[in-house]
């Protein structure tokens, strides 16, 4: 692959949007998921997709799988950047995702 934009643009975004998932449970993390693929749409493998907290600064990292999927697993709530890189890509940043934990339903 060359070093065309990494067309995680798309799918970040896409991922900002849908990939923080709200805990259904009454419970004090979160979840982050998403799914990498490129300006095809074709799923990425192998990416490294590092989540970090705007406001502590602290960061986790993971690899997506073979079809190009990852997660992150007892996410505090806050406020996220995340970023997606993969040799031969442009490195894809977004910012401003937040992580946040449900609100028990009112009967």
């Amino acid at each position: 692959m060359g070093k065309k934009p990494f067309a995680l643009a798309l799918l970040v975004l896409a991922l900002a949007l849908s990939a923080v998932t709200v805990s259904l449970a009454q419970g004090t993390t979160s979840r982050v998921t998403g799914i990498v693929t490129d300006n095809t749409g074709a799923s990425v493998a192998g990416a490294t997709v590092t989540l970090t907290n705007e406001g502590t600064s602290s960061s986790v990292t993971t690899q997506t799988s073979e079809s190009g999927t990852y997660t992150f697993d007892l996410i505090q709530p806050g406020t996220y950047t995340v970023t997606v890189e993969k040799q031969g890509f442009k490195r894809y940043i977004s910012k401003q995702n937040a992580a946040l934990v449900s609100s028990p339903r009112a009967t």
